[in-house]
């Protein structure tokens, strides 16, 4: 019998597409420098997104029939190292979820069922993960882009895949998507009539997204790509769900850039429409970026609509839960320990005694939390150990690291310094007071080991004990610290006088 009481039924967070491999993709090599392989979903993943979909028709949403979505998903992810070394952004973990699930899901709650997916770095764990299916409801093709050379060409890279499509949906995987959003641009397109319709939002920072001006009867007049704080157009940024003609195909083999090919299509009196996204939003540039879209994941799933705790779960009576929790399968807590939510727990996950989780903490499957430890707001990849007695808060650490006992992880700096983060040759001011480490994966900490705000430790690095980082540490380092002993003679006192 468990023995808290469940505050009320939410529907889960879903995890993989399957557990066990159903069916074996097919992959051959086509005439182009590309391969592609395909796959179905299986049947129980229609099941568990029915519920969304139930809805979506409720509310007498689009009925535009799109027949492919076109994902990317190869981009490197530079400014977000460590965390993409060894994976696709699209495949970062959002409650306990890959960022390109949370696609999935949307596409198939507005009927779209077959997707082209334009995959390079980070491809293997990708198609891995996603290839599994049973012969029945979505295919799914993989498209490689081998040379990392913009959204444009990736599109090109997929040109064969949609040269018998009329219009298609195109989605940047690197944006949290929710199925409202796809809704909303498949219902404005349908409409309006328009040649091209693109999803925008408000921004606060236009100059680190590309963006758009609009005339008052929603018409979009010209578009800019990425380009600095001199060439924003407005405070509506590209919000990465849109819906193109095939023309668009043409016009970028032309051009190159979909800045100058949207110039040609707008000038010949095309029309080419904005739907406006007011609710929040998140693109994955920066890792803060990661740690927004586990709040709003969280503020939408669980917040205010009660708790999921598995069966199978072994939460010790004297635990205390404040909050909206989600505890999968198999997860212990021990004596003492509290939980504040919004949090995630996902499977196996062990809390030792006397812990605090708090505030929007994302644990991720296997994950093992020692003895009095304390957690807020940070991302937990999957099979980390976090020794006792350790601090980490408004972090994020990769899979299969070890956080030995006693390490500090700090997330902001006396007198709130302001905090910055490089990227090459980007030197970009962290938007909050707090932020503390990004851990690569296969990473230790060593004991007492102190980390400062804003701090990337490359991945397979060590930080050996006692060692104060105040810099970032590259991968595959191995840092210790030098100690001058100096030993004298004692005075001629007893005990501890």
């Amino acid at each position: 019998m468990m023995p808290h009481h469940v505050l009320g039924l939410m529907l889960p967070i879903q995890k993989r597409l399957a557990e066990s491999k159903l069916a074996s993709p097919r992959m051959w090599e086509p005439a182009s420098d590309a391969y592609i392989s395909s796959c179905i979903l299986p049947n129980w993943y229609k099941f568990i997104t029915g519920l969304t979909v139930l809805c979506i028709k409720r509310l007498s949403i689009s009925s535009v029939s799109i027949m492919k979505a076109l994902v990317l998903t190869a981009g490197e992810g530079q400014r977000l190292r460590p965390l993409t070394s060894n994976r696709s952004k699209s495949m970062l973990m959002i409650a306990g979820r890959p960022v390109l699930q949370y696609i999935i899901d949307s596409l198939v709650a507005n009927d779209i069922h077959d997707i082209v997916m334009v995959v390079g770095h980070g491809r293997e764990e990708l198609i891995d993960h996603f290839q599994m299916g049973d012969g029945e409801d979505i295919r799914i093709s993989y498209v490689i882009q081998h040379k990392q050379e913009g959204a444009e060409n990736a599109i090109l890279t997929a040109k064969e895949e949609l040269k018998s499509e009329e219009e298609f949906l195109l989605i940047n995987g690197d944006v949290l998507v929710e199925p409202e959003m796809v809704t909303r641009t498949l219902s404005n397109h349908e409409t309006t009539g328009s040649n091209v319709t693109m999803l925008v939002t408000l921004v606060s920072n236009p100059e680190q997204f590309g963006t758009v001006k609009i005339g008052s009867d929603g018409i979009v007049q010209k578009l800019v790509e990425k380009g600095g704080p001199d060439r924003y157009l407005s405070n509506y940024a590209v919000a990465g769900v849109s819906v193109f003609s095939k023309e668009i195909l043409g016009l970028l083999e032309k051009h190159g850039k979909m800045e100058t090919a949207f110039e040609e299509l707008i000038g010949k009196g095309e029309k080419v429409s904005a739907a406006v996204w007011e609710k929040e939003w998140a693109e994955f540039t920066w890792p803060w970026d990661i740690l927004n879209a586990n709040r709003v994941v969280m503020d939408r799933q669980l917040r205010g609509k009660g708790s999921f705790i598995a069966e199978s779960a072994e939460i010790h009576p004297s635990v205390v839960i404040e909050g909206s929790v989600f505890i999968d399968e198999g997860v212990i807590v021990r004596p003492n320990t509290t939980l504040v939510g919004p949090i995630y727990l996902g499977k196996r996950v062990y809390i030792g005694n006397n812990s605090l989780i708090r505030d929007y903490c994302s644990l991720c499957d296997g994950v093992r939390i020692g003895y009095a430890v304390e957690v807020r707001n940070s991302m937990v990849f999957e099979r980390v150990n976090v020794g006792r007695m350790t601090y980490l808060a408004d972090s994020i650490v990769g899979a299969d690291t070890c956080i030995e006992a006693g390490a500090q992880l700090w997330n902001w700096r006396p007198g709130g310094e302001p905090l910055f983060l490089e990227s090459g040759d980007e030197r970009v001011q962290v938007p909050s007071r707090k932020f503390g480490a990004i851990i690569g994966d296969n990473v230790v900490i060593g004991v007492n080991a102190s980390i400062y705000p804003a701090t990337r430790i490359g991945e397979n690095s060590i930080i050996s004990a006692g060692c104060v980082i105040e810099d970032d540490i590259p991968p595959n380092s191995e840092v210790t610290m030098q100690q001058k002993l100096k030993i004298s003679g004692r005075k001629n006192v007893k005990g501890c006088d």
